[in-house]
């Protein structure tokens, strides 16, 4: 085999190798990817507050995802902890009847729960979620970090 042709194989064989792998990394995944929406800056600290009187999603459903932070009212105390799933950073939810934080991505490979402290009941996430202080006055919720 001329020195020449040795070349335009191995190019050839080589490039088909790189495009497989960038191909092959474009295919399914074991599920969809929320996106929890835009968490606080790195370095930053959460320091916001709503109207818990005006917010549909608190009105309706108990629960919101604000800045990055799940706010939940449970009993008579609101909740706030990190937004996003410590497995694969999928947004949470919250259950009321369990008064446990969810992953939203709930299937056979997935499936993690926190409590209100947010400290993982269940996996495949392994660290807890972040705990943010709430204050009330009046309808104006507050939620920060010390």
């Amino acid at each position: 085999m001329e020195r020449k042709n040795f070349i335009s194989l191995f190019g050839l064989g080589a490039g088909s190798l790189i495009i497989s792998t960038c191909l092959g990394s474009c295919g399914k995944s074991d599920g969809p990817t929320p996106n929890p929406g835009p968490g606080p800056s790195p370095g930053s600290k959460v320091d916001f507050s709503i109207d818990v009187s005006t917010n549909a999603d608190i009105k309706e459903k108990g629960w919101t995802i604000q800045k990055g932070v799940i706010i939940a009212l449970s009993g008579s105390d609101y909740i706030a902890l990190g937004g996003a799933c410590t497995h694969q950073q999928n947004p949470m939810t919250y259950d009321s009847g369990s008064n446990t934080f969810p992953c939203s991505l709930q299937t056979a490979s997935h499936g993690s729960a926190f409590d209100v402290n947010g400290v993982r009941l269940r996996g495949p996430a392994i660290g807890n979620l972040k705990k943010y202080n709430t204050t009330l006055t009046g309808n104006t919720l507050r939620v920060f970090e010390s």
